[in-house]
């Protein structure tokens, strides 16, 4: 009997897609005790203005996701897949035996992303540029598309209503839930999927 693969659950989206509300509703159904956010740990650095502290943050979720890789425990991590440190983690994961799991949010339209941050920071939250939530709401998608081989299960929820809904489920390359109606943002993964 083997025992079951270790798996970096990864919650990617663009800034206020609502992945952060998501991946707070699944993480402790799925009993995972080790939950890595650099926007959490920059406000643990600097409460008062934490997005001073996004870079030793930053190094600080790398080095915990490293930790977990080393010592073969499940974990998981937020981000925009807007850059190349998740990416690279999901490459040295799966080199150690891990299992890829994303659950991939989106709203389709980088004005609602928009809308959703102001709106976040109206009651407290934290402010996103608007030129970086434009800036990534395309390279994001691309570095799904790149690097959909690195991905054991994808979930893909589109969330521009005000409940989120699985459009896309892909387990193994292979399609395992398809919505009747797609989002034009998701048929793009689709395609790309059936296109290899």
């Amino acid at each position: 009997m083997h025992d079951p693969k270790p798996i970096i659950y990864i919650f990617a989206g663009n800034n206020g897609s609502g992945k952060s509300t998501i991946r707070n509703l699944i993480v402790d159904r799925l009993g995972i005790s080790v939950n890595i956010d650099p926007d959490a740990l920059a406000r643990g650095i600097d409460s008062v203005h934490p997005e001073s502290k996004r870079v030793s943050a930053g190094k600080a979720a790398i080095q915990l996701a490293r930790d977990c890789i080393r010592h073969k425990r499940d974990f998981s991590v937020e981000t925009t897949l807007a850059g190349g440190n998740v990416i690279r983690l999901m490459q040295d994961a799966k080199e150690n035996g891990f299992e890829v799991t994303m659950f991939y949010v989106g709203l389709g339209d980088y004005q609602l992303n928009i809308e959703r941050v102001a709106a976040r920071v109206k009651n407290g939250g934290h402010h996103i540029p608007t030129e970086d939530i434009i800036r990534r709401h395309d390279t994001s998608i691309i570095n799904l598309l790149s690097h959909l081989h690195l991905i054991d299960h994808l979930i893909v929820i589109d969330n521009s209503r005000t409940e989120g809904e699985i459009s896309l489920e892909i387990h193994r390359g292979s399609i395992t839930h398809l919505s009747d109606s797609l989002p034009l943002w998701v048929e793009h993964i689709e395609q790309r999927l059936l296109m290899g």
